[in-house]
C-alpha cells in the first residue's frame, strides 16, 4: 500500500504508478471508494452483518475500485480496450456480490458436501476465484499466486500425489461450493482480516498523513536526532518506526518517509544503496513496533487467543533491540565516512511540546486496548481523534472536501490489501479442507529430526520464501496455520512460534531476491536495487538473530524474574553493540580487523544469548577486544585499516 500523492492516481505496492484517472470516470471510483469507507464506519460503529453479506462486500468493492485502477499490463499506455474490458470485469465483479444477495436466504442454508448447487452458480463462483487471482497479479505480482494454485492443485489432485502429499482429493464442485459458502473458505479469516481492523488501520494512516499528523512524526525524530552525527539517516530510523507502526505496510512507508529522508541521507554524504537501505529496513521493522504493529499483532492475538496487550508486551524489546542495532550501524557507518557531528540546530522546544498532543490518536489506541476494548473500536477511536487533532492542527485539513478525499483515497489503497488477503484465503481455505497444514506440520517434525534448530531453519526459510512480494499480514497467514504447530512439537510455547513465524514474514520485505522494500528504497535513492537489498540485509542482520534469541530464552519477552529479565535486556543490548561493530569492522573509534571481528561477533552472540554462562563469556570477549584495541586513546579513525 502507498500514498498516492493525489486523488485519481493509483500506485501499486511495487511503487509503480498505475491508470491516471480523469473525468467522469475517476467521480465513479471516488463514489465508489468513498462507499466503501462508509460502510466499514458504518460496521465499527454498529457492528458487523453476517459474514456473508459483510465479507463478500469487502472483496468486490475491492475488486470493483482495483480493476479501474489498477492496469492489466506495465505497458505505459493505456488503451480503450483495455479501458472497456476493465469497466466490464469491474461491472461483474460487481455482479457478483449483488448475486449473492439475491440468493442470500439459499446460499446461508448452504451445508457442505449435501447442498448442491447450479450451474449459474458455478459461474460467479469461478468468476469469483479469477478475479482475484487477477487483481493479486495486478497489485502484488505471481508469488502468492503460485503459492494458491500448488495448494489448490493438491487439494483437487492428492490422489494422484505420492507420499505424504498423497490423499483422497476433493471433487472440484465440492471444493468451489466450499470455498465461496463456508465461513473458512475464500470468504474465511483473512478476509475478514482485512474487512475489519486492517481497512480500519489503512484509513488510520491516510488520515494521519491528510491532517500532518504522521508529518509530526518526522518533524520530532528529526528535532530529537538534530546535531547528531548521521542525524539524517537516525532521523529516517527514528521516523520510519513511529510511522511504520502505524501503516501496515513496509513498502508504503517508504514511499511515505523516504521521499523526505532519502535525499536528506544522500546529501549528508552516505551512498545511495546505504540510504535506500536504511530506509528500507527502518520501514520493514514497523510491522514489530508495538503499540500498533502494522495490524499483525491482531491477527495473532485472535490466531493463538490471547491478548494485544500480551503481544504487544512480549514484542517491545525484541523491537527495540532491532532499531538500536540499526542505529548501531548508521552511526558507525557514519564514523567511517568522516561525518563529524553538526552543530545542533536551535530547537524550538515550546513549538514541539505545543505540538505534542499531535500523538494523541497513538495514546487513545493504547488507552482504548489497556481498558479492555476491542482492537475494532480503538482503531475508530483513533481515526475520530486524528479528525480532532487535525482540526485543532489546520482547520482546512478537515474541511468536508479533504474529508472525502480521505475516504477516497482509503478506498483505492485498501485494494493491494484486500486482494492478496482474499488470495491468501485461497491457501488457507484449502488447507483447512484437506488436513494439508498437519502432514506440513509432520514434515518439519520429520525432517528435524528431533532437533529444534532444524526445525526452527526449516521453518524460517519457509517463511521467507512464501513470504516474499507479500503485505506482512498475508505473510504471516501463509504460515501461521501449520509452522508454528511444528514448533510446538518441540515445546516451544504457542506465542513464541507465532512471533517467530511473523518476524520472517516482516523481513521477507528486505530479503534478497524479492526484497520490495528493500528496492523501494533503491529506486527512490537512485541506487541498484539488488546492491540496496544486500546492504538492507546486512544492516537487519538482527531480525535474523532475534527470534532465535527469545525463542530459546523467554526474558526477552518479559517472562521470568526481574533479575532474569534486567540481565537478559542489558546483555541483549552490548550484545547489538558488538553485533553491528563486528558487521562493521568499527569498535567505538577503532577500526578492527578479521580476527578482531569475528572475537566481537562472537561475544555478540554469546551476550545476546540468555544464560549467565553465555553472558560472562561475551562480556569477557567484549573486554579483550576493548583492551586490544585500546579505544579510550583517542585518534582518528584510518580510512585503511
Amino acid at each position: 500500500m502507498s500514498f498516492p500523492a493525489k486523488i485519481g492516481v493509483s500506485t501499486a505496492s511495487n511503487g509503480k504508478i498505475n491508470r491516471e484517472l480523469s473525468g467522469p470516470l475517476n467521480m465513479v471510483v471516488s463514489v465508489i471508494a468513498i462507499a466503501m469507507s462508509l460502510y466499514h464506519i458504518y460496521t465499527a460503529v454498529f457492528g458487523t452483518p453476517e459474514w456473508l453479506r459483510h465479507r463478500p462486500l469487502h472483496v468486490c468493492f475491492a475488486l470493483v475500485i482495483g480493476f479501474l485502477t489498477y492496469k492489466g499490463s506495465k505497458n505505459k499506455a493505456d488503451s480503450t480496450f483495455s479501458v472497456i474490458r476493465d469497466l466490464l470485469f469491474a461491472l461483474l465483479a460487481a455482479s457478483i456480490y449483488l448475486y449473492i444477495v439475491l440468493n442470500f436466504k439459499r446460499f446461508s442454508l448452504y451445508m457442505f458436501p449435501i447442498t448442491k448447487l447450479n450451474s449459474l452458480d458455478y459461474v460467479f463462483i469461478v468468476l469469483t476465484f479469477i478475479f482475484i487471482i487477477e487483481m493479486t497479479r495486478r497489485t502484488t505480482g505471481w508469488a502468492l499466486i503460485i503459492v494458491a494454485m500448488i495448494f489448490m492443485g493438491h487439494t483437487l489432485f492428492a490422489k494422484y500425489l505420492p507420499g505424504f502429499l498423497n490423499g483422497p482429493g476433493v471433487q472440484w464442485k465440492n471444493y468451489l461450493s466450499y470455498m465461496f459458502l463456508t465461513s473458512d473458505g475464500l470468504f474465511g479469516s483473512t478476509v475478514n482480516v482485512s474487512a475489519s481492523y486492517v481497512f480500519l488501520f489503512v484509513m488510520f494512516g491516510v488520515f494521519m498523513e491528510a491532517t500532518g499528523v504522521g508529518h509530526f512524526f518526522i518533524e520530532f525524530a528529526s528535532t530529537l536526532t538534530s546535531g547528531l552525527r548521521g542525524g539524517a539517516a537516525k532521523c529516517s530510523v527514528l521516523a520510519s518506526g513511529l510511522f511504520g507502526s502505524i501503516s501496515g505496510s513496509a513498502v508504503a512507508n517508504v514511499y511515505a518517509t523516504g521521499t523526505f529522508t532519502i535525499p536528506l541521507m544522500k546529501k549528508a554524504g552516505f551512498e545511495p544503496k546505504f540510504a535506500g537501505a536504511t530506509e528500507a529496513v527502518a520501514s520493514s521493522g514497523g510491522a514489530i513496533m508495538p503499540p500498533v504493529m502494522g495490524s499483525t499483532a491482531f491477527l495473532i492475538a485472535d490466531f493463538i487467543g490471547v491478548s494485544y496487550l500480551t503481544i504487544a508486551k512480549s514484542a517491545i524489546i525484541p523491537a527495540i533491540l532491532y532499531y538500536l542495532s540499526l542505529w548501531f550501524f548508521v552511526d558507525m557507518e557514519a564514523q567511517k565516512k568522516g561525518m563529524q557531528k553538526v552543530e545542533k540546530v536551535q530547537v524550538d522546544w515550546k513549538h514541539t511540546l505545543k505540538n505534542s498532543y499531535m500523538m494523541l490518536p497513538i495514546v487513545v489506541i493504547i488507552v482504548v486496548i489497556l481498558l479492555g476494548f476491542s482492537v475494532f473500536r480503538a482503531a475508530f477511536l483513533a481515526i475520530l481523534t486524528t479528525l480532532v487533532v487535525g482540526f485543532i492542527h489546520d482547520k482546512k485539513s478537515i474541511s468536508p472536501k479533504n474529508i472525502l478525499k480521505m475516504l477516497d483515497q482509503t478506498g483505492r489503497m485498501s485494494v493491494s490489501i484486500a486482494a492478496p488477503l482474499a488470495c491468501a484465503s485461497i491457501v488457507v481455505g484449502s488447507i483447512q479442507l484437506t488436513g494439508l497444514g498437519l502432514k506440513l506440520t509432520s514434515m518439519i517434525v520429520h525432517m528435524a529430526n528431533g532437533q529444534l534448530w532444524i526445525a526452527m531453519l526449516l521453518t524460517m526459510i519457509i517463511t521467507i520464501i512464501l513470504g516474499m512480494g507479500l503485505p506482512t499480514p498475508a505473510a504471516y497467514l501463509l504460515v501461521a496455520i501449520f509452522a508454528p504447530s511444528a514448533l510446538s512439537q518441540f515445546g516451544v510455547p504457542a506465542l513464541t512460534s507465532h512471533m517467530f513465524c511473523f518476524y520472517y514474514a516482516a523481513f521477507s520485505t528486505i530479503t534478497p531476491p524479492v526484497a520490495m522494500a528493500a528496492y523501494a528504497g533503491g529506486n527512490l535513492a537512485g541506487a541498484n536495487v539488488n546492491k540496496t537489498g544486500f546492504t538492507a540485509m546486512k544492516l537487519g542482520i538482527a531480525a535474523y538473530i532475534i527470534p532465535w534469541i527469545f525463542t530459546f530464552s523467554s526474558a526477552l519477552f518479559l517472562e521470568g524474574s526481574a533479575f532474569t529479565i534486567i540481565q537478559a535486556v542489558i546483555t541483549a543490548l552490548v550484545g547489538i553493540y558488538a553485533l553491528a561493530g563486528g558487521v562493521q569492522g568499527l569498535f567505538i573509534s577503532k577500526r578492527l580487523n578479521w580476527g578482531l571481528r569475528i572475537l566481537l561477533l562472537a561475544s555478540a552472540l554469546c551476550m545476546i544469548i540468555s544464560g549467565t554462562t553465555t553472558d560472562l563469556i561475551g562480556i569477557g570477549l567484549f573486554a579483550l577486544v576493548a583492551i586490544l584495541t585500546q579505544p579510550w586513546k583517542k585518534g582518528a579513525i584510518e580510512k585503511n585499516a
